[in-house]
């Protein structure tokens, strides 16, 4: 069987790695959506109703206290990994 031509190009590495980041940004918008949503309704259920904005903005605190946290683990895991058996 032959293979077809394409009329596109292959991916280059920079398209590549456009797409691999409007695929974190999508989905660091849909979990600070989300997390946002979910405060706001928290906050009507228990009878401390907030508006979406303050809710907005905490969802926002908490996507980048995690974004960070999990950076940092990254960064010890390569770290420990480069260094060898001696850090703990």
């Amino acid at each position: 069987m032959t293979r077809r031509w394409s009329p596109e190009p292959a991916p280059t590495a920079a398209r590549r790695a456009g797409r691999r980041r409007g695929r974190q940004v999508a989905s660091l918008v849909a979990w600070w959506a989300v997390l946002a949503l979910t405060l706001w309704l928290l906050g009507h259920a228990l009878g401390r109703p907030a508006g979406l904005a303050p809710s907005a903005a905490s969802a926002a605190l908490l996507v980048a206290v995690g974004e960070a946290g999990y950076l940092v683990r990254r960064w010890w895991a390569v770290r420990v990994r480069r260094a060898g058996p001696g850090l703990p």
